[in-house]
């Protein structure tokens, strides 16, 4: 069995006392002295570049069938987070490839590399490039030769698998998330349409579902690949199996479809009510996080624009910001998505009206509630039997010195157990 062992040496000179960490490598999944650039970590990168060239295409498609067939406020919205996440995201990457270019440890970077990433800077998808590195630098680092030059190689792959999963989640809060209730928004309008005459397209509205689909799809997996991105880029964490993983996406999944129903259902009525709930759950849980220092930054300026930023992003999921318990945060966090979810539930069915249309009616509702409970369950069944630090992998605090003081005599042992928020 895997665990962390942190080794406290002691010594009769106590300036060299000194705390060690270990990650054992017991799983071919792990990442640890030795990286195992395994079957299922490639899966996962091929995933998250499938995933996003499949949210931004659909997007692309759906903006060229709004401009041809004149539905100008929907061409606009979607253009609207499309445009705005990539500028975003670009500026984030380059300002991120300049700080690396500025760090001697990391070598120079050479004319054709860069040219390369000016060239996916200019096409807007800076992520792509990123998940291209990562495999680009497993694959290195599973075929070098010398031990040093492999765990270089491991560490550039881990680095930018992190900065794309980073990026990736700024792209599904800017644009995946706000798609999906924006297009299931525009089709359940057209639905509710009581005159019938503003019916859109077939086509449309099939795509439509499949963008709302993999923008769904896209959030629970950004979440999930990112959590386990930072559990393998820090020595201090323990590594995520594949099974958690698939648990973790179930419940990220279950969460993000019952949070987008529920939005979209109340738009699909009321749209300017949805835009006020959304504007009050965001300043409601800036506050929050700005109440609790989540000391993650280093002045309260920057504590204010991260409190801000995990604000937006809790409109549709929960981001841990710093270590520690986070079972109170959940409950909190949950709590008001219930009372949110559940006033969207009944404004939607007492005030829609698809009289032809009632297996949708009522099957939007049970999605939404069903999803909810199932995100929960999946939740209790992670943290329960999944996340690394209930899988028996605890800190062992072992003493190296058998001349220690207190510390030698007969009976005395002494360990400790950490909790990590993801």
């Amino acid at each position: 069995m895997a665990e962390d062992c942190t080794v406290v040496r002691f010594s009769k000179d106590h300036s060299t006392a000194r705390i060690e960490n270990y990650k054992n490598n017991d799983s071919p999944d792990r990442l640890s002295d030795t990286v195992y650039f395994g079957t299922f970590y490639v899966i996962c990168v091929i995933f998250s570049i499938f995933s996003y060239v499949a949210d931004l295409t659909l997007a692309c498609f759906l903006l060229y069938f709004y401009s041809v067939n004149g539905y100008g406020v929907y061409f606009a919205l979607t253009l609207t987070f499309v445009v705005m996440p990539a500028i975003i995201l670009t500026a984030f990457n380059m300002r991120w490839y300049i700080i690396d270019n500025d760090d001697a440890s990391l070598g120079k970077v050479s004319l054709c590399q860069w040219v390369v990433r000016i060239i996916f800077l200019l096409l807007q998808i800076s992520p792509l490039l990123r998940y291209i590195d990562t495999l680009i630098y497993g694959l290195k680092s599973r075929y070098a030769r010398m031990e040093h030059m492999r765990m270089t190689l491991s560490r550039r792959m881990l680095d930018e698998d992190t900065n794309g999963a980073l990026l990736r989640l700024f792209h599904c809060f800017l644009h995946s998330a706000p798609q999906a209730v924006i297009q299931l928004m525009f089709l359940l309008m057209q639905l509710d349409s009581s005159d019938g005459n503003n019916i859109i397209r077939e086509d449309i509205a099939v795509l439509q579902a499949w963008t709302v689909i993999v923008a769904v799809v896209s959030v629970a997996w950004s979440l999930t690949s990112y959590h386990r991105s930072v559990r393998y880029s820090r020595d201090d964490k323990e590594n995520v199996s594949w099974s958690a993983t698939m648990v973790a996406f179930c419940w990220h999944f279950m969460s993000t479809v019952s949070r987008v129903l529920a939005l979209s259902m109340l738009a699909a009525i009321y749209p300017w009510w949805m835009g006020v709930v959304c504007a009050l759950h965001w300043g409601v849980m800036a506050i929050w996080l700005a109440l609790s220092q989540t000391s993650a930054c280093s002045s309260h300026c920057e504590e204010l624009l991260l409190s801000m930023a995990l604000g937006f992003a809790y409109v549709i999921a929960f981001i841990s910001p710093r270590d520690g318990p986070t079972r109170y945060a959940y409950l909190v966090y949950y709590l008001v998505c219930l009372m949110e979810n559940t006033g969207a539930l009944v404004v939607w069915y007492f005030q829609s009206s698809l009289e032809n249309y009632a297996y949708l009616r009522y099957g939007a509702a049970l999605a939404q509630i069903v999803s909810f409970l199932l995100a929960i369950v999946f939740l209790l069944v992670y943290y329960r039997h999944c996340h690394p630090s209930t899988a028996g992998r605890g800190k062992i605090l072992e003493i190296t010195d058998p001349n220690s003081l207190e510390l030698n005599k007969p009976g005395y042992s002494k360990s400790y157990s950490s909790h990590h928020p993801n």
